[in-house]
């Protein structure tokens, strides 16, 4: 290891030292450095299981097992590619294997979206039903901005593949990644990274290759790492504007410094990368814009705007609700008002309480609104992910990946057990997604 990127590490090590309270790495130190095992150690019989995680430390069985980074690009649109000059996406692309383009979940959010890739369930299933929400059960809300309730560990359902690696021993890091900021089921990432302390693009990637660049018990197998550039660029100009293309080659000159490390170090071949964005971007019709208090009776009413659409908790009975229903699309610009139980069984949005007594679908280009004068954004997302514009990427390349092998446009929920499967770890059974969507690209 480089002298510089020695000293770089232990920097940028002890900048997170802080963070690290509560996740099972003793006061003091990022990781115990333990002893290797005696020559002649036999294979434990099970696998080993670590329920509090792994405390900083390989178990002996993982030492063996490959390493992961996860790289997710808020708002990566899948056409991206084509559209822009992109050398270091086209040689994960040309050497590794991907799908035409990643379908995200209902509501096509950052907070759900990313949370069903780390956790292969719909939003239904693990609870993050927006990147704000209200739990009636709790009597509380939750916001992606408030950082009381993202590290909160119980407002997450499901088991994100951090959880996966720490409970079969194995060490993982996030350089932020949802849900990685809280104790799910008790369990943190080994190195987490509260939002507030992200860093430059050039820190981050540096973080990522000082983890890969510990000694062997402490390295983390799996890290994540996250870039939203392409989403702010989106929101605040149009998925067609310049802006988009300047951050498009701001996040593809980190993903090259990122291969870059990784090519230098001597086990980079044991590495894989894999690329996913949670969600594409569409444009915003101001036309299409609908103001719910000026069509709808919306009194005692709690209304969630979720982006495009909306969720309401109407109280007294169920002709109440329907009525607020039926008030709505008798006005409504753009969309469809439903009944939990009536959201299109194709978006997978009914069985949680969270999604309200009525939900709004707004159509791609819509947008709700409450009241105030300011404008839409140029550009949004969170529309039916099956809309081409709603799409993302899927890229991976890695010792166990096909070279040149492409599958058709998957959903994110199936990306859990391909995690899984890289890391040869054994996924949570209770999941949505299917390791057989993307087994084609894997070596046999």
């Amino acid at each position: 290891m480089p002298a510089a990127l020695k000293g770089r590490a232990s920097a940028l090590l002890l900048v997170f030292a802080g963070a690290l309270a509560g996740c099972g790495v003793p006061t003091g130190a990022l990781a115990p450095t333990l002893p290797p095992p005696a020559a002649g150690t036999p294979a434990a019989p099970e696998p080993v299981r670590t329920p509090e995680g792994t405390g900083g430390a390989n178990a002996p069985e993982t030492l063996d097992k490959p390493y992961l980074v996860l790289v997710s690009f808020d708002g990566f649109r899948h056409d991206y590619l084509a559209r822009y000059d992109t050398p270091s996406f086209d040689h994960v692309a040309d050497t590794g294997g991907g799908a035409d383009a990643l379908i995200p979940v209902y509501p096509s959010l950052t907070f759900p979206s990313h949370y069903s890739i780390a956790t292969g369930l719909y939003p239904e299933h693990h609870g993050i039903v927006g990147n704000r929400f209200f739990d009636p059960v709790r009597s509380e809300a939750y916001h992606y901005r408030n950082s009381a309730t993202v590290q909160d560990g119980t407002w997450y359902g499901g088991e994100p593949i951090w959880v996966t690696a720490e409970t079969q021993g194995m060490v993982a890091a996030a350089m932020l990644f949802v849900g990685t900021e809280a104790a799910v089921g008790g369990v943190r990432p080994t190195f987490w990274t509260p939002y507030e302390a992200r860093g430059s693009y050039r820190e981050r990637v540096d973080q990522v290759l000082a983890w890969l660049s510990l000694p062997v018990h402490t390295r983390p197998h799996l890290i994540t790492l996250y870039f939203s550039a392409v989403d702010g660029a989106g929101h605040a100009a149009g998925p067609a504007s310049p802006a988009v293309a300047r951050a498009v080659r701001q996040v593809d000159t980190a993903l090259g410094r990122l291969l870059d490390g990784l090519g230098r170090l001597p086990y980079g071949d044991q590495v894989s990368v894999v690329l996913v964005s949670d969600h594409g971007m569409g444009s915003v019709d101001p036309e299409l814009v609908t103001d719910l208090g000026e069509i709808a009776d919306l009194r005692n009413t709690r209304v969630v705007v979720t982006g495009p659409g909306a969720n309401l908790f109407v109280e007294g009975d169920a002709d109440r609700a329907r009525t607020v229903r039926d008030d709505i699309n008798d006005g409504l610009r753009g969309g469809r008002a439903y009944l939990r139980d009536e959201v299109p069984e194709a978006l997978r949005y009914r069985a949680d309480p969270r999604i309200g007594d009525v939900v709004v679908v707004a159509e791609p280009g819509a947008m709700i609104g409450m009241g105030g004068s300011s404008s839409p954004p140029p550009g949004m997302h969170g529309w039916d992910p099956r809309h081409p514009d709603m799409h993302g990427i899927f890229l991976a390349t890695g010792p166990e990946i096909v070279p040149g092998r492409r599958v058709g446009p998957v959903e994110s929920v199936h990306i859990y057990p391909f995690l899984a499967r890289l890391l040869h770890l054994t996924p949570n059974p209770d999941i949505d997604g299917d390791l057989s969507v993307l087994a084609p690209l894997l070596v046999p």
